[in-house]
């Protein structure tokens, strides 16, 4: 199934859909967040658009595809709309760690010449992305990122109370045997759903199967290239801050892991040389 057909049908599917984003937001067709300025186009929550869009740019860089980087530039525009800030750290999780792996990979190969040229090219990318930011007029206030960092709380506190986990900051007894994930989110007066998808699973199901989980997540992930060790990082981090597990790109993500970005020391062959092997049969 994984054949280069079938990946190149998956990279125009992303690539359609961020375009598809791009132009509803540009016809001024997209919804707003309860009348409010947060944008969430199709999705019903600002949120979701914001981890759709980080899902879908995240596939296109496991797909190795060559258009990723301008892509960033989109998804950079439609998170700026979202004011998510979660969504706009993965972004820049994933961004600078690529860059960082990139510089090192032209220091290790090119020598000099081509780590200018990668630096060159970065600065160039980085100036293009302040005009972007300078013409569309974001306002930073939209992010609450003072509001969340001035806080008379601490660090942790404020985190809980941002993120509504002060149901299992007053009854971490559950983290035990479970709570249980209901359609209703109300628990013991406290209205709103649990905004971290690590720690509600925890929550709802118990130490034992959360546990269960990770061993399987790990399964997939442990032998990752180095390469793509951003993608599953900007993934990750944004997870405590977010609910993302009911979305199928993430763990459509965590599967790809397993399928296609195996390390040389995995057995049997790896997904990357499954590409190359199609296009000298079809040259």
């Amino acid at each position: 199934m994984y054949n280069k057909p079938w990946l190149n049908a998956l990279g125009l599917v992303c690539k359609m859909n961020l375009l598809i984003q791009l132009a509803i937001f540009l016809l001024h067709k997209g919804s707003y967040w309860e009348g409010t300025y947060r944008y969430m186009g199709t999705y019903t929550d600002p949120n979701q658009l914001g981890f759709a869009i980080i899902s879908t740019l995240s596939i296109l860089f496991l797909l190795k595809d060559k258009w990723k980087y301008l892509f960033v530039l989109v998804a950079l525009f439609l998170i700026m709309q979202t004011s998510s800030s979660g969504m706009l750290i993965a972004l820049f999780i994933l961004v600078s760690m690529d860059s960082m792996i990139m510089l090192k990979r032209a220091m290790d190969n090119g020598g000099i010449s081509y780590t200018v040229l990668f630096l060159i090219i970065l600065g160039i990318g980085g100036v293009i992305a302040l005009f972007m930011l300078d013409i569309i007029h974001i306002d930073w206030d939209h992010f609450r990122v003072s509001d969340k960092l001035n806080s008379n709380n601490s660090v942790l506190q404020s985190f809980i109370n941002d993120r509504a986990l002060n149901v299992a900051q007053d009854h971490p007894e559950y983290f035990l045997f479970g709570y249980g994930e209901g359609f209703q989110f109300p628990r013991y007066g406290h209205q709103e759903e649990m905004h971290s998808t690590w720690i509600s699973l925890c929550y709802y199901y118990g130490i034992v199967p959360f546990c269960i989980l990770l061993a399987w997540i790990y399964s997939n992930v442990r032998r990752i290239k180095l390469e793509v060790l951003p993608i599953y990082c900007a993934i990750f981090l944004e997870a405590f801050t977010l609910v993302n597990h009911r979305q199928a790109s993430f763990w459509m993500i965590i599967l790809l892991a397993n399928v296609c970005c195996r390390d040389d020391s995995d057995n049997g062959y790896e997904f990357y040389d499954v590409l190359e092997n199609e296009g000298n049969k079809s040259a």
